[in-house]
């Protein structure tokens, strides 16, 4: 196990943070931007989309969908896919998806099969097609956002 060199014992360290009226060490936090979003990709996802590598969305456990640390949305077709739905799986054949986690622009329409995929609710796969026409009055990312945090998850 390798011991690190304690800055805080260092006369130097403390003598320099003194004439800089630092009162503590500070706070480091590890940060890998393989697993977690930069700054960049933040203020990319929340003021208009990103575009990724199919392989870089990842299913989470309750079936919506992440890049890294953070819930996106899939913009693809028209439509806003929030979960692992069948025709979410055919477009990971792609080469390159457009994520966002800004609200949809209103031109674009949630998918039925995604919200059937959560149950989100209470729609079924049938109660989604009956009901496909009135989904974009009825389906509110800022509710959604409530039921599901869109940044950080884990998992």
């Amino acid at each position: 196990m390798m011991k690190l060199y304690d800055f805080r014992q260092s006369e130097e360290f403390n003598r320099l943070k003194r004439a800089m009226g630092a009162e503590d060490a500070g706070h480091f936090v590890e940060f890998d931007p393989a697993h977690q979003l930069t700054y960049g990709e933040r203020e990319a996802l929340s003021s208009g989309s990103l575009e990724v590598g199919a392989g870089e969305i990842r299913m989470l456990r309750d079936r919506t969908i992440a890049l890294k640390n953070s819930r996106v949305w899939v913009e693809a077709r028209d439509r806003i896919h929030i979960a692992h739905c069948p025709e979410l799986a055919q477009l990971r054949h792609d080469q390159r998806l457009l994520v966002s986690t800004r609200n949809p622009e209103k031109t674009l329409h949630i998918c039925p099969e995604c919200l059937a995929e959560l149950k989100y609710q209470g729609l079924d796969g049938r109660k989604s097609r009956r009901l496909s026409d009135q989904l974009d009055e009825l389906f509110s990312m800022d509710a959604f956002r409530e039921d599901y945090p869109f940044y950080p998850v884990s998992g």
